[in-house]
């Protein structure tokens, strides 16, 4: 099998793992060891099909997953949110999800209550 294709579906089911555990602290060993891969090969997988680390994408994957949350579901707040996708540290969170999006979460909520 191309490495590329081995790397996709690494990637692929790394991804599947990290969604379905959202607001567990997952780390990256525990998920390569779902995977049967090293922490090596895993590195290069996302590296080369996401261009990031996988301890970088797994972050991604939960702030965006934070995002949607907040722009669906106004009846929770922001660190409500943050804590049930496992951002335990509020202000380092804030500062990510703008740096992502370019708006807070707050004002990301604010938003869908004002739409919704």
């Amino acid at each position: 099998m191309p490495t590329r294709q081995r790397y996709q579906q690494i990637v692929d089911r790394f991804e599947e793992i990290a969604r379905a555990n959202l607001g567990q602290p997952l780390n990256v060993a525990e998920i390569c060891d779902a995977l049967a891969v090293s922490q090596r090969t895993l590195t290069r997988a996302v590296q080369a099909i996401r261009g990031s680390s996988p301890s970088r994408h797994l972050h991604a994957l939960r702030l965006s997953a934070a995002r949607a949350a907040l722009k669906t579901d106004a009846s929770e707040n922001v660190t409500q949110v943050a804590l049930r996708f496992g951002f335990r540290e509020l202000g380092r969170f804030a500062v990510d999800y703008r740096a992502a999006f370019g708006e807070s979460p707050s004002d990301t909520l604010r938003n869908t209550r004002h739409c919704g």
